[in-house]
């Protein structure tokens, strides 16, 4: 089933190749990648038609004068031939198994779109360590209809700004919709609320497989007078569609919010102006705007202060096997790979902002161990280095620059070593009672897991279990087990030199 993937491009040349890359690395590879270069006058273009020249499935369209986001969605949009449609940023990352997980609990969950949360990234802790939807705390699909997207953008102040999300959207419900070509910014969102109100069922789920860049040139970062003024039309132009109750409440907030946003901004533009009277008449007016202007500068020296921040090495361990680590490690417990239309066991939001922050303040030395390791390591947006520990016989793509353990590699050499040291009557005299112990260390090992949800650190295991064996066997198994622990790869994990 053929995913289109659009993406609009405006002077992004810093950041498309690793955007276009996680697109082209997606695990669901029926796919078409188009992207619109909107008169960028960089060396965008050039970029994507050496990446095009080996990979078939990545178009390129050229428009001849800058249009805006709007416009140039609106080309990709007749250009594709896909049955699902999703948008992307030119300066955003996907996880490898984005595409297949959304389109997996599309059909799951039989709803016209499904959107996944955002992981915030950028290079300063204030652009970092967060999630879109971490204040809802999903453990499961959250249904979404258009009185709710309307609450969560500027209706309500209870909910997290849901016109940042990117969906994926089946055809049938897409339709004839196009972009409003007016808006500059809050596109998205004017789009996904006329799809709603079409009926089509959207539907969110916990998991973070979007990674949101933030940074200076992010247009969606950018309002002005020039933007908001078309986007309160357009508002307009929706609201008289809305014949909810409900619905006709929450567009009458959303009005009164986008006002107040304008005449902040036309103070704003008084200030940088140097017309001293214009700002005063705006101030007495609107004297609530002055608390808006304070919170402005506050914010703007909590940047700068995070820019001054100076990263120092952190080795952590993405596991999720909550157990001790090494000394000088930090275990980032991770949950269990699960279908992802159903219920998490905690909020994924959680680990998620956490290891974005990690990466934001530290330069990590990551340990992967397992699929869930390595699924959660493509999260982490940066660090100086990665290894990972895989089963036997598991074979999976690495994110760039990762390593495998070469413990991982070794595993069948060293069972054969140790086979020899032991000889078959170790072997054979106690594989019951060793599988036995397995099951109760497992619920040892359940005890450092933090009913919050909170990352687990490393400490002393003991364990209570007693063996069934006879006292002729007992000290032999003694020397078995701390020859075996010599050997045993999660015993030795990676720390930095």
């Amino acid at each position: 089933m053929r995913i289109s993937v659009l993406m609009a491009n405006y002077r992004g040349a810093a950041f498309l190749p690793e955007a276009v890359d996680s697109v082209l690395r997606q695990s669901h590879a029926d796919l078409e990648l188009i992207v619109v270069d909107d008169a960028s006058g960089d060396e965008s273009a050039d970029i994507l038609r050496e990446i095009a020249a080996e990979d078939p499935r990545v178009r390129l369209i050229e428009m001849e004068r800058n249009g805006g986001p709007s416009a140039a969605r609106n080309r990709a949009l007749d250009a594709a031939t896909g049955e699902w449609l999703a948008v992307m940023d030119s300066d955003d990352v996907l996880h490898p198994d984005r595409l297949a997980r959304l389109l997996a609990a599309a059909e799951a969950l039989e709803v016209d779109a499904v959107a996944d949360d955002m992981l915030f990234f950028g290079d300063t802790p204030d652009a970092s360590g967060r999630t879109l939807l971490e204040s809802l705390h999903l453990v499961e699909p959250m249904p979404v209809d258009a009185t709710t997207f309307v609450a969560a953008n500027g209706g309500s102040d209870d909910l997290p700004p849901m016109g940042y999300l990117k969906p994926l959207v089946h055809r049938s419900a897409w339709g004839d919709l196009r972009y409003d070509e007016t808006l500059r910014v809050g596109e998205d969102y004017d789009l996904y609320l006329r799809l709603l109100l079409r009926g089509a069922e959207l539907v969110l789920l916990p998991e973070a497989l979007y990674l949101y860049r933030r940074h200076s040139g992010s247009i969606s970062h950018r309002l002005s007078v020039a933007a908001l003024e078309p986007l309160l039309a357009a508002h307009d132009r929706t609201a008289a569609e809305a014949g909810d109750p409900a619905l006709q409440a929450m567009m009458r907030r959303r009005r009164a919010r986008l006002e107040r946003l304008l005449a902040f901004e036309h103070l704003v533009a008084a200030l940088k102006g140097r017309r001293p009277l214009a700002a005063l008449a705006g101030l007495l007016r609107r004297p609530v705007l002055l608390a808006e202007l304070a919170r402005s500068l506050r914010e703007r020296l909590q940047r700068r202060a995070s820019e001054a921040v100076e990263p120092h090495a952190l080795s952590i361990v993405l596991s999720a096997d909550p157990r001790p680590v090494g000394d000088g490690q930090r275990l980032v417990a991770v949950p269990p790979l699960l279908a992802p239309e159903l219920p998490h066991p905690w909020p994924p939001a959680q680990q998620a902002a956490l290891l974005s922050e990690l990466a934001a303040r530290h330069e990590l030395d990551i340990c992967a161990e397992g699929e869930e390791g390595l699924f959660w390591l493509w999260l982490v947006p940066r660090w100086s280095r990665a290894q990972v520990v895989l089963p036997d016989g598991f074979e999976a793509e690495l994110p760039p620059g990762a390593e495998l353990a070469a413990w991982a590699l070794e595993e069948e050499a060293l069972e054969e070593e140790e086979e020899d040291l032991f000889g078959p009557e170790f072997e054979s005299g106690l594989g019951d009672d060793l599988a036995e112990d397995d099951g109760e260390d497992e619920e040892e090992e359940g005890d450092f897991v933090d009913p919050d949800g909170e990352e687990a650190e490393g400490g002393d295991f003991v364990d209570d279990g007693e063996d069934e064996i006879d006292e002729a066997d007992e000290v032999e198994a003694e020397d078995a087990e701390e020859a075996a622990e010599a050997h045993d790869p999660r015993r030795r994990m990676p720390l930095r030199e």
